[in-house]
């Protein structure tokens, strides 16, 4: 029995040692990441059981990204090995040519996991679960990762799991009208929505985080997360509303901040905590995340989320 299923995937990531353009870095560092496998680790090391769907390819980076995975736990019985594509992989530039933020280039058109198909989908596996969690990522892939995502989020609506959906746009995969196109009904299958002001900007013309809930809420969805940045979080649902700063740390890199704060927010309603707890969880996975290279690495555990809020409580923290 899982806790929680999960689509999508695992590329290979590339982070530049040094700052400033790729074409002068020498060094770079090994990780690997995607927003779906980020929020299934940070959701396996808070002590849930996840369960993640992808394909892999058969050379040494997709045995990289298997046993990486394998390694953190999460169920992989659903991931297959593609013997006829490349694993994804992308580079991170460094505080170029905006200081203070990274850019992302990626190498990832007919990679293995874009070739999820429905036939990858297994009903049974997304039913055992209590939530079903997918971004705008795995279905702008290509054509056959949203049949999949589609077929794997009706699975869910029809069988009472749970469905959360973080929209993630990334324009370099898909137009603002075709994202539109395709978010906006597979919203209206979600119990718990999460989202940035850019995206609902793309998708409903608005900005402001009530009012982007107040749109989301209208459809039927139960939660909404908008995710501020270094403003931190707001909450709503149709009775409550909470917003919650972000934690100031020494940034290292905020890719993945998004992803721990999905999986740091979502685990805090499945335990039965409050809008602002959940937020205050949220806030400080991300705020540990940033603090190093690399997409998952600072994932928390329980006890280091207790450890960070405690610290910033300015409590005594014992650390052995």
């Amino acid at each position: 029995m899982l806790d929680v299923v999960t689509m999508g995937e695992v590329m290979v990531q590339f982070n530049a040692c040094t700052n400033g353009p790729l074409r002068h870095v020498v060094y770079f560092e090994k990780h690997a990441a995607g927003a779906e496998a980020n929020f299934a680790i940070g959701m396996s090391r808070l002590g849930f059981k996840a369960g993640f769907i992808t394909r892999v390819s058969n050379d040494e980076f997709g045995k990289y990204v298997l046993n990486l995975l394998r390694s953190e736990g999460l169920d992989v019985s659903r991931v297959k090995v593609d013997p006829e594509a490349r694993n994804g992989i992308y580079f991170i530039q460094r505080n170029y040519p905006i200081p203070g933020r990274s850019s992302v280039i990626y190498y990832r058109r007919g990679s293995a996991a874009s070739r999820i198909s429905v036939d990858d989908v297994d009903p049974d596996y997304i039913r055992q679960a209590k939530l079903f969690h997918l971004t705008g990522i795995t279905p702008a892939l290509s054509g056959s990762c949203r049949e999949a995502s589609l077929k794997a989020l009706e699975i869910a609506s029809q069988s009472g799991v749970k469905i959360s959906i973080d929209t993630n746009i990334r324009l370099g995969l898909w137009s603002k009208e075709k994202a539109k196109r395709t978010l906006i009904p597979m919203l209206r299958k979600a119990n718990i929505v999460l989202i940035e002001p850019q995206d609902a900007e793309i998708l409903f013309g608005k900005r402001e985080p009530r009012k982007i809930a107040e749109e989301i809420l209208s459809m039927g969805v139960e939660t909404v997360a908008v995710k501020l940045g270094a403003e931190g979080a707001a909450a709503y649902t149709r009775s409550e509303e909470a917003k919650k700063p972000a934690y100031k740390v020494p940034i290292v890199d905020v890719i993945g901040a998004g992803d721990a704060f999905a999986a740091g927010f979502i685990s805090s309603l499945m335990r039965g905590r409050s809008l602002e707890e959940a937020l205050e969880i949220g806030n400080a996975a991300g705020a540990l995340v940033v603090t190093v290279k690399g997409d998952f690495e600072n994932m928390p555990s329980e006890e280091d989320l207790e450890k960070f809020l405690a610290a910033q409580r300015k409590e005594t923290v014992i650390l052995r």
